[in-house]
């Protein structure tokens, strides 16, 4: 050979490794390197460029994502490599058989996603994305163990206004959020109603952060009275939010929200601050009585924060009672016993909101430092309708009373009511009977205002009294 020939041959050679390497390059840019599959960015590119030429009327087109759940819990165990193992035996099962014919591709860490063109049938989507998890489920071998994955799926199809891949991602992973969130089949289909929850959350962290940082919240009170006497006993507390663009948002949706954002010590610090500020200027018979949520416990600061509140405002610790919730004690429950207990040593009351709607366990009346229970007003309200309701609160009454626990019943809002609960024994009554929840300026006016005619006792036939048993 000349060495013309040698020197093109060479050339040629270079050149052939030139476009290797730019294939190989193109490979990196368009692929995940733990999985092999699409990445993110080619997979959108990709599939938008198929929807182009394709008729969401004639035949829809299907976006299937899938989420992977306890990866965090096998690399804090086993380490990164272990979960990225499974990551990557996971994509292998899903790029593979079948699915191969279709765009996979992984959106991040722990999710996949599976565009059908034309599958036509929803059917058929919903078909395929039940055995893609089938196929997931199966254990992987890992060194001397097998380990199993939780899996689900959130199915979107294409129309005529939703033929985007972004949109079509979007709206499969609200579809796979809203599955995660609910009991029952691991996939769900999208439906508009979970772009407007979607759209309506984000209004609502809009409105939580604006709150926090502009001072939108506030608080209103609502009063509860003695059942024996008729005499004003004291407020609840309660937090509202008024955002000037979102309008009033309930605390039904807003608290939720706050504790899953981090945001709620911040606001439930406000709430104690000002709730206990507010109650120093009430006559000193009057106690207030503030929400504490779950995650509160958690943060650390809940026992200084107290102490705080009551240092500030010069408000004797009696005067402040705390309500938790049942779901308080599901988690973590000696870290919340902990608290309870020095805030008893403080000198708070503890209250039991909403007994009877949860769990109920008769272990934490014993086992935890309340002084009150609070019946659920959807007991008050099924009075009426339901015989066995009255029993019911009765047999609540005297469980409270030989526990030595006072009771208060909520929603309250007929003389018939008021007249039921005081018979079976309640120390207290709150409801729309004894007044609204009332904005802190005008509560001058009703401790000044006697509104004990509404509840003050019936003459009846003193009730039996029940010698509270000991408490460890």
């Amino acid at each position: 050979m000349s060495s013309m020939e040698e020197l093109l041959a060479e050339n040629a050679a270079l050149k052939e490794q030139k476009q290797q390497l730019e294939r190989d390059l193109a490979h990196v840019l368009k692929h995940d390197q733990l999985t092999g599959l699409l990445n993110r960015a080619s997979f959108i590119h990709q599939v938008d460029n198929l929807l182009q030429k394709l008729s969401p009327t004639e035949s829809p087109s299907a976006m299937i994502e899938i989420g992977i759940s306890g990866l965090p819990r096998i690399s804090g165990s086993l380490g990164r490599h272990a979960s990225d193992y499974m990551i990557a035996s996971l994509a292998a099962r899903i790029n593979q058989g079948q699915y191969a014919e279709f765009i996979c591709g992984r959106l991040d860490y722990s999710n996949f996603a599976l565009f059908i063109p034309d599958v036509g049938d929803p059917v058929i989507a919903l078909t395929t994305a039940k055995k893609m998890l089938e196929a997931l489920k199966a254990p992987i071998d890992w060194i001397d163990r097998k380990i199993s994955l939780d899996t689900s799926a959130g199915v979107a199809l294409s129309t005529e206004t939703d033929n985007d891949a972004l949109t079509l991602v979007q709206n499969a992973g609200l579809a796979l959020r809203n599955r995660a969130e609910r009991m029952g089949p691991n996939y769900g289909f999208f439906n508009p109603s979970l772009a407007q929850a979607a759209k309506r959350r984000t209004e609502v962290v809009s409105a939580i952060e604006d709150a926090a940082a502009h001072g939108y919240f506030k608080l209103m009170h609502q009063p509860f009275f003695n059942t024996k006497s008729g005499d004003l006993a004291g407020f609840e507390s309660l937090l509202r939010l008024d955002h000037p663009k979102f309008g009033s948002i309930s605390p039904i949706e807003f608290i939720p929200v706050a504790e899953e954002r981090g945001l709620i010590a911040k606001v439930g610090t406000w709430a104690l601050n000002e709730a206990c500020m507010t109650a120093a200027s009430w006559p000193s018979h009057l106690i207030v009585s503030v929400n504490i949520s779950p995650e509160q416990f958690y943060t650390g600061s809940l026992l200084t924060d107290v102490h705080t509140a009551l240092e500030i405002s010069s408000l004797p610790a009696y005067r402040l009672e705390l309500e938790i919730t049942e779901s308080t004690m599901l988690k973590d429950s000696d870290v919340v016993l902990s608290q309870l207990n020095s805030l008893r040593e403080m000198g708070c009351a503890i209250v039991l909101d909403d007994f009877g709607t949860g769990y109920s366990s008769l272990s934490y009346l014993w086992k935890y430092p309340f002084s009150k229970l609070k019946i659920d007003r959807s007991f008050i309200q099924a009075l009426e309708s339901t015989k066995t309701i009255k029993g019911i609160l009765r047999s609540i009454a005297d469980l409270a009373r030989n526990l030595g626990l006072k009771i208060t019943a909520e929603g309250v809002e007929t003389s018939e009511h008021a007249d039921i609960v005081r018979s079976l024994g309640c120390d207290y009554v709150q409801g729309y009977l004894c007044g609204k929840p009332t904005d802190t300026k005008d509560l001058a006016a009703i401790i000044m205002k006697n509104f004990s005619d509404q509840i003050r006792p019936r003459p009846v036939e003193a009730p039996r009294q029940i010698k509270p048993a000991a408490r460890n």
